[in-house]
């Protein structure tokens, strides 16, 4: 196969009109035989059609408000054929999506397999918009708003059937005389035909999986920043960006919500030649994603804020098989997801750490076993504070990153993936200093 180059367009930057230009210019300069691109919805329309479903008794006014916004976008961006082409194409998905919405108006409720078909509008109206604009521009292009990915029905949260995708694409590449190839993000088909998503942050895992299938050399992930930061710049004075990252720290980087991508982004990458290059439309600077670790600092810190600690304590849990089992089954029947836990060898006390908006029906659920099998169930306001490097592998650089924690009360410490990430809970008012401890432990190398 000719070389193809996958680009993937976040919502970040498609905020108005202008910016249309901007991408054709990118585009252009790209030396590829064939270039595929990742589209997501326009800046906050996947947000705006959530919101529609929650409040469905302004479903369809919100609805109205996202279709008037792309008309006036494609009046700004495309003009004779392209922009009546493009107008139909609105005009068909915008019936489409007023009649679910009515529907949901009416009926005042929603199922996930509705909630994954009225998002699924926003990356396909995205296509539409885009494959437009790059014709005005004089590109050659053709645009399918219909999703590339195929799904199970697992809807919210589907997955990739990676051999019906893989033929479907490579069948569309085949078929298409075009250089350039738009399709939306984030959105599947099931073999019946459901729409489903992947989840948010899905158009980069769209993108990656999409290399993967081609057999791409390089999948560009276009943002509104120039890579990744070594932490969110907004918190972490000296913030910077990080010019290169091996898999195994872009894929923890990712697990723990850096730059909000999808924590499946980089999964397509393994046992491949694949590069990843995550920059911005028009500013110099850019992180490079390949390989293994090659060098052995230390690259980005993370944290999670908004969270808490279930602390399970009674000495009956020690010596008894299941008692831990039988935790981790009431967090699964709550379906509330742990971001981690711990326990001593003792066995004396299970510590959960779950998001806040999951500790209330977890505490609930676990204090039932108070007399049984625990004695009491404490709840604590935490923070995870992570550190992410390939350098933490050797002894000097993971002791310094130690030395720097012992000044905090640390509830729990946690090594993750291949031993290039430590997670530090402590309490949630001593969080927001250690992370910034450590970030200094970051960027001073």
């Amino acid at each position: 196969m000719s070389y193809v180059l996958v680009v993937k367009i976040g919502g970040s930057i498609l905020s108005d009109h202008e910016v249309y230009g901007k991408i054709a210019d990118k585009l252009s300069s790209l030396d590829a035989d064939r270039v595929v691109v990742v589209t997501s919805a326009l800046r906050n329309v996947t947000n705006e059609l959530l919101a529609g479903m929650e409040r469905r008794d302004q479903i369809t006014e919100i609805v109205s408000s996202i279709y008037d916004r792309h008309l006036n976008v494609l009046s700004k961006i495309a003009d004779g054929v392209n922009f009546e082409r493009a107008f139909q194409q609105l005009s068909k998905l915008s019936d489409e999506l007023f009649r679910v919405a009515w529907s949901v108006k009416v009926l005042d409720e929603i199922t996930p397999r509705v909630r994954d078909y009225v998002l699924s509008f926003g990356e396909r109206m995205s296509v539409v918009l885009l494959d437009a604009a790059l014709r005005t521009y004089g590109l050659i292009t053709s645009g399918l708003p219909e999703p590339v990915m195929v799904t199970d029905e697992n809807f919210g949260e589907a997955n990739v059937i990676e051999f019906d995708t893989s033929v479907k694409l490579r069948e569309l590449i085949g078929k298409s005389d075009s250089k350039v190839l738009v399709v939306p993000g984030f959105i599947g088909v099931s073999p019946s035909g459901k729409l489903t998503t992947v989840g948010r942050g899905g158009s980069d895992y769209t993108a990656t999986l999409v290399g993967r299938f081609l057999g791409a050399e390089e999948v560009r992930l276009v943002t509104e920043v120039p890579g990744i930061m070594t932490g969110d710049p907004k918190r972490f004075p000296g913030a910077k960006t990080i010019s290169r990252l091996s898999l195994e720290e872009a894929l923890e980087l990712a697990l723990l919500g850096v730059k909000r991508f999808h924590p499946r982004t980089f999964e397509p990458m393994f046992q491949t030649n694949l590069r990843v290059r995550v920059e911005n439309l028009t500013e110099p600077g850019c992180t490079i994603v390949e390989g293994t670790c090659s060098d052995y600092g230390i690259k980005g810190v993370a944290i999670i804020d908004d969270a808490k600690v279930l602390s399970v304590e009674s000495t009956r849990m020690a010596g008894k098989v299941g008692s831990a089992a039988a935790i981790m089954s009431e967090a699964k029947d709550a379906q509330v997801n742990l971001i981690s836990f711990s326990q001593p060898a003792s066995e004396t006390t299970i510590q959960l750490l779950v998001n806040s908006d999951s500790s209330t029906k977890l505490r609930e659920r676990l204090r039932t076993m108070e007399g049984k099998l625990i004695k009491a169930v404490h709840e604590t306001d935490a923070s995870a504070v992570s550190v992410v490097g390939c350098g933490l592998r050797s002894r000097e650089m993971f002791k310094r990153v130690l030395e720097v924690s012992s000044g905090y009360d640390v509830l729990s410490v946690s090594r993750g993936l291949n031993r290039v990430s430590v997670t530090f809970v402590v309490e949630r008012s001593q969080g927001e200093q250690l992370a910034k401890e450590l970030h200094r432990v970051v960027v001073s190398g």
